[in-house]
């Protein structure tokens, strides 16, 4: 089993977080008998929440709903993957060193980094994301390519996937908001085959987007 980290943020994109947990929640061992049946009792991932501090942080506007985090950065915790969503707080927390410091920290701890919306532009402020293609919400386009002139910004796909199946190690960033179920769905196919993510999307009632080359939203970052 992996243990999935999702960073929590003050002022966070609730579906940023809760889309991909969902999809991670969902994602059983295929029954050998039947593929088309997950089975329930086998999860592939653990969730557990990360942040500055411990405690609950207010998302969307900042007036709720409220997450609980579970650990600190500082805290001794091992997990997989840890993934980082974007939202309004992202626009005080790339000038925020100390944050920057603590998430790059977090980030080597994690065989493989998840980012959805504008958490591409706090990786991008860690230097991680230096030399390599990236995208973002593509209605925060202009802000998440002034957070790194070193990043290969690229506005045309959903996600881009730069994991590697076989190692099960790297980095995958995703566009706003709804774009991050796709991404770790398609995170869960590479990891764990197309079957598994299938059925979990099938869980979900969620129409699974498989091809990342086109975002039907990219004409909103080209205009930027």
């Amino acid at each position: 089993m992996k243990t999935v980290a999702a960073v929590v943020i003050d002022k966070m994109a609730p579906l940023d977080l809760w889309g991909p947990i969902q999809a991670f929640q969902v994602a059983f061992a295929a029954n050998p008998n039947e593929p088309t049946k997950p089975d329930s009792s086998k999860p592939l991932y653990k969730i557990i929440t990360i942040g500055k501090t411990k405690g609950p942080i207010a998302t969307g506007s900042g007036a709720g709903p409220a997450v609980m985090v579970d650990h600190s950065f500082s805290d001794d915790v091992e997990y997989d993957i840890l993934l980082i969503p974007g939202g309004q707080g992202t626009r005080d927390l790339v000038n925020d060193a100390g944050f920057i410091d603590s998430l790059k920290a977090a980030c080597g701890k994690a065989d493989i980094i998840a980012t959805v919306c504008t958490g591409s532009g706090l990786l991008a402020r860690t230097g991680i994301l230096d030399d390599k293609e990236a995208t973002s919400n593509k209605t925060a386009w202009s802000w998440a390519l002034e957070q790194s002139s070193k990043v290969k910004w690229n506005v045309e796909p959903r996600w881009v996937d730069l994991v590697d199946a076989e190692a099960q190690t790297g980095i995958i960033t995703s566009a706003g908001v709804s774009a991050g179920i796709d991404m770790a769905l398609a995170l869960i196919a590479k990891l764990d085959g197309d079957q598994v993510a299938e059925n979990a999307s099938v869980i979900m009632e969620y129409t699974r987007l498989k091809d990342p080359a086109k975002d039907e939203f990219s004409y909103l970052g080209a205009k930027a």
